[in-house]
């Protein structure tokens, strides 16, 4: 992963709101640079994508991981990014389940003779990602888990986020898809641009 990655994303510590401003590596740790964006924050908390989700972006669009990275900081749920950039033979994996592998069909795509968004593009990048739902603060500000399939791919918290992350894009200047408004594969963990 490159560090680099984390400047401008904001997270939530100690109740506090901060933006990380840069970093330095001393003896062997990363030592992040922080400022802080907002004061006590006990009402309103924060989301930031994992090392992880990051590490899954790795060859996807600019913008569209920019998009997430803004998206996450005040979405109705927390999310992670389960997909990004795909090989063709993956992509056929997929394809595969549901016709010749026990499963139902995810994709009409098969990564060869129909490409997904999510396989590089003619500018070298994977121009889609599939989010699933990591859990939630409550009322009392305690932070809950998704810990179950049903839970990471919630329809219904999925379709809260989708309004939320279409507005970013929005405000961003960015056109993008979402597999939820599809009218043959109901796709609500999918965002792609246009």
């Amino acid at each position: 992963m490159n560090i680099g990655n984390l400047v401008g994303t904001e997270f939530l510590h100690e109740g506090r709101e901060l933006k990380v401003t840069g970093f330095r590596v001393e003896g062997g740790e990363i030592i992040l640079t922080t400022e802080t964006i907002g004061g006590d924050n006990a009402t309103k908390k924060k989301y930031v994508l994992s090392e992880a989700s990051i590490e899954k972006m790795k060859g996807v669009h600019p913008k569209l991981i920019e998009l997430m990275k803004k998206a996450i900081s005040n979405s109705p749920y927390d999310f992670k990014i389960v997909q990004g950039l795909r090989t063709a033979e993956y992509q056929n994996e997929l394809y595969q389940q549901g016709r010749t592998r026990p499963g139902k069909i995810v994709t009409k795509l098969d990564g060869y003779n129909r490409k997904s968004n999510h396989q590089a593009k003619a500018d070298g990048y994977g121009h889609a990602v599939d989010i699933a739902v990591c859990g939630y603060y409550d009322g009392n500000g305690s932070y809950v888990k998704s810990t179950t399939d049903a839970e990471m791919f919630d329809n219904k918290k999925l379709v809260e986020i989708s309004k939320h992350i279409k507005a970013v894009a929005k405000d961003m200047g960015l056109e993008i898809v979402w597999g939820g408004d599809w009218k043959t594969l109901y796709d609500t963990p999918h965002y792609e641009l246009v």
